[in-house]
């Protein structure tokens, strides 16, 4: 059982810290059906209060024997000196029944929320990110904000954990909403519940501070349950069961479907700050921070000679013709009837002086996943595939020159240097008709053999001999802003944002065309404003209005809606179409605030972002493995999702996932059956 609360402590205030245990436990008896529960109460974060800062072996003794007096595991954080440390820091802690130290997590990120405080940190230090079995979930911990960076929760994920632990302090402030909706982002990447307890109020120079209600438990999928007001606790529904059950379906098991290797490889060769000397004073952080800021503009900031700052972009949500199944239609031939009749559409409205940016969702030009019927070919996407030199190249640049815009655009390619591979890639054209770069998907459906494009991961080896990694992440510096590529479920992957971001990216080109149903569709938009949110860039996603029956039918189908949206760069929504069917989304890009924001080090998170903490959890012992289809580009290796099954099982048989009770009966059962 798990028990979240906002009330206070201090961890010089053990008889404070005992009552709490105390109700707590009652609280949690009363809604049990046992009588002697397992019990995990989670404090919220203790701050430096009345400059009071214990030493590490005091604290934890005094939290082990209220564990021990009340036999309930304790977690949480508070500010104390650890051994061997000159300041003080945030530590995070599990203890069990028995007054066990089960987990000790240093505080990895600064404190941002709090404004910087005189406590020092682990950044820039390989984490090791444990994680604690207890008898009803795997445990791990986040400090903090330590919890909005994404791969920090991945590592906790490859780790097992199956419940993360979120001790925290939060403000009302312009991200507080945001923040708020990344622990429901975390949830649903490592696909694990979120646990959150922030104290109701704190002390400053004996006045009691209030603060906004955070605590709360967020699943992967499913609505928050959280403090409501001025309550002491909350008492969430745990069901580890179900998440289990979750984790070794192919559908959603986002921990093994990431490639790992893939962002690991880089991860490793942007090694920045090993020797840094880690701050200890408000004073330092600040000095920190300001050298942070130095360091980004000067190696991924716009250097473009010409820059607007500000400008109108349009979004546009289409409605294509589908590809009809075993006719002799040439494909080419639809796909050109899409593109006359979306750019007669896009250019209706681009005539005005200050668009600069036009957006086409995935597969406005084929339909939905193009040709062929639920098992498609390589064969069947070569059909529909372009290169340099094709003619819808330069319809485009005609269209880009013609209208003085940029323009993003998916649809499947092919490269003369990987004769049969297919890529599901979009491309920029700048406002001169030129192809600008590439991206090519890197998180696909090709993985349950739904679509049988190659993605880089694939055949990562041959393709970085001949592309090079920085051709994973193109970041295009214009005059409008540094410009990136993404392709529909990049989206589920934070990593990919992050390395555009890396890269400098301002203004992430979304093309998209997302199923509108079923459970994941609360999380694919949170994710959208959790990525702008995180990378402090605008996420402009065009979507596919709607799906036609057969090329000339207007009957549609249930399976996609549109809701084209447009998220700034703080993961507020600037706009959504509200529903499906072709639609000109008019939105505006101000690169100025988007600049100023990236200075302020409290919520640019990019800044503290270093990838040694993290790098060597992404391995190719983790996620989707690499090069699977280095063999035969016409023989899909993914059919039926078995690369996939395979990879959960061996997550069970490593026990990074633990396996649902009812797969245990029925693989003992089989045993036995097949035993008599």
């Amino acid at each position: 059982m798990l028990i979240l609360t906002q009330l206070p402590w201090s961890p010089s205030d053990k008889n404070n810290l005992n009552e709490i245990a105390k109700v707590s436990k009652k609280e949690g008896i009363c809604q049990s059906t046992e009588d002697e529960p397992d019990i995990l109460l989670l404090l919220p974060h203790s701050p430096i209060i009345d400059n009071k800062i214990l030493e590490e072996k005091i604290v934890f003794e005094k939290i082990s024997s209220v564990a021990i007096e009340n036999q309930i595991y304790i977690g949480g954080s508070c500010v104390l000196r650890a051994e061997n440390m000159i300041a003080p820091q945030t530590i995070g802690f599990l203890v069990s029944k028995n007054g066990e130290l089960l987990l000790r997590v240093p505080k990895i990120s600064p404190d941002l929320i709090e404004g910087f405080t005189d406590t020092t940190s682990a950044l820039g230090q390989k984490a090791d990110f444990p994680t604690a079995k207890l008898p009803f979930a795997k445990i791990g911990l986040l400090c903090g904000e330590d919890i909005h960076f994404p791969q920090y929760s991945r590592a906790l994920a490859f780790n097992g954990a199956e419940i993360i632990l979120n001790p925290s302090i939060e403000k009302s402030d312009q991200q507080y909403d945001h923040r708020i909706m990344s622990r429901f982002a975390r949830a649903s990447e490592s696909l694990a519940y979120v646990a959150v307890s922030s104290p109701s109020e704190i002390v400053e120079d004996n006045i009691s501070v209030k603060l906004p209600s955070a605590t709360a438990l967020y699943p992967w999928e499913r609505e928050e349950t959280g403090i409501r007001g001025n309550e002491s606790f909350v008492i969430p529904d745990v069901d580890i069961e179900l998440l289990r059950r979750k984790r070794i379906s192919p559908q959603g098991s986002y921990p093994a479907i990431v490639r790992a290797d893939v962002y690991g490889r880089g991860y490793k060769q942007n090694h920045r700050n090993s020797h840094m000397k880690i701050p200890t004073t408000r004073k330092e952080w600040i000095e920190e921070s300001k050298k942070r800021i130095k360091e980004e503009v000067t190696k991924t900031g716009p250097k473009h000679p010409k820059q607007e700052e500000q400008y109108d972009c349009m979004l546009v949500q289409t409605v294509a013709r589908l590809i009809p199944l075993g006719s002799n239609i040439n494909p080419k031939e639809i796909m050109l009837k899409n593109l006359d009749e979306h750019l007669k559409s896009a250019g209706s409205r681009l005539f005005v002086p200050t668009m600069r940016l036009c957006v086409f969702p995935e597969f406005w030009l084929t339909g939905p996943g193009g040709i062929g019927g639920v098992q498609r070919t390589v064969q069947d996407l070569e059909k529909m595939a372009i290169s340099e030199g094709d003619e819808i190249f330069e319809i485009i640049g005609k269209f880009a020159q013609q209208y003085n815009v940029y323009v993003a655009f998916q649809n499947f390619e092919t490269h003369p240097k990987l004769p049969g591979r297919v890529f599901n890639s979009a491309f920029l054209i700048d406002d001169n008709g030129n192809h600008v770069h590439t991206y090519r998907k890197n998180q696909c459906a090709d993985i349950w053999g739904l679509l049988p494009d190659t993605t880089p991961g694939s055949i990562l080896d041959e393709y970085l001999d001949i592309f090079g990694y920085e051709a994973l992440f193109p970041v295009a510096d214009t005059p409008i802003g540094k410009l990136a590529n993404m392709i529909c479920f990049d989206n589920m992957s934070p990593e990919i944002a992050g390395n555009l971001r890396t890269r400098g990216a301002e203004v992430i080109l979304h093309s998209t065309s997302e199923p509108h149903g079923g459970e994941g569709r609360r999380a694919w938009d949170n994710a959208r404003r959790t990525r702008a949110m995180e990378n402090c860039a605008y996420m402009l996603s065009a979507m596919d209005g709607g799906e036609y029956k057969s090329h000339d039918s207007e009957h549609m189908t249930f399976f996609r809606r549109g809701h084209t949206r447009l998220v700034n760069f703080d993961g507020s929504l600037q706009g959504t179409i509200d529903g499906p069917g072709p639609v000109l989304f008019r939105a505006n890009i101000d690169l100025a605030s988007l600049r100023r924001a990236r200075k302020n080090p409290r919520t640019n998170f990019q800044l503290w972002n270093d990838p040694e903490v993290y790098a060597d959890y992404y391995s190719p012992e983790v996620g989707f493995p690499s090069n699977l289809w280095s063999g035969d580009p016409y023989e899909n290796p993914y059919i039926m999702a078995k690369e996939l099954i395979k990879r959960i099982e061996s997550y069970v048989e490593m026990g990074i996932y633990t396996p649902p009770m009812s797969k245990l009966s029925s693989e003992t059962k089989s045993k036995t059956t097949d035993v008599m």
